[in-house]
């Protein structure tokens, strides 16, 4: 679930990360440019309005 990062809230992306047995150990950083991070953020959005519009 995505809590702010890329001012991205509410919605599960797949996002690089180092899991162990317990989980998420840490977060992967990545470098997006302006264009990639607005493409992320309209990815999310189209996936919420999915979501909502199938009332899942």
């Amino acid at each position: 679930m995505m809590h702010g990062a890329y001012g991205i809230e509410g919605i599960s992306l797949s996002m690089p990360a180092i899991v162990g047995k317990d989980g998420i150990e840490t977060h992967v950083p990545i470098c997006l440019n302006a264009q990639e991070e607005e493409a992320l953020k309209r990815s999310a959005e189209t996936l919420k309005a999915i979501l909502k519009d199938n009332d899942i």
